[in-house]
């Protein structure tokens, strides 16, 4: 049990002064409450969305989507390479998508965070 605690202590603790602090809603144009969706892995309401909805989570869950942490030029590169894989975007949607992309899922947004749920039923201690 004691070597337990440890490694989950390890594994959820800090590592220092290496990691940034999240901006501030007022540095960031995403607001805290967006923030909190967009860690949930839930997306935004706009016509983008609809757009992914139809056309990307064809083959990708939600969830695949939103853990991406990408430039604009990086979600660019993604969009023109599944184009060519055979996603039904036209090529004025590309930069448009891009554009809402960064916006939302790029390097600055911190990782999701799994919380441990507690164990099921029945499991041994």
């Amino acid at each position: 049990m004691r070597a337990l605690l440890c490694v989950l202590l390890v594994a959820c603790g800090s590592k220092g002064d290496d990691k940034k602090a999240p901006p501030t809603p007022a540095q960031d144009p995403v607001s805290a409450v967006d923030r909190e969706a967009l860690l949930a892995g839930r997306l935004p309401e706009g016509p983008e969305s609809e757009v992914i909805n139809v056309q990307c989570r064809i083959c990708h869950a939600v969830e695949y989507l939103t853990q991406q942490r990408l430039s604009e030029a990086g979600w660019t590169k993604t969009l023109v390479k599944m184009r060519s894989f055979g996603a039904n975007l036209s090529e004025s949607d590309v930069p448009r998508l891009a554009a809402f992309a960064a916006r939302h899922w790029n390097p600055e947004l911190p990782d999701r965070v799994l919380v441990p749920g507690p164990p099921p039923a029945g499991a041994l201690p």
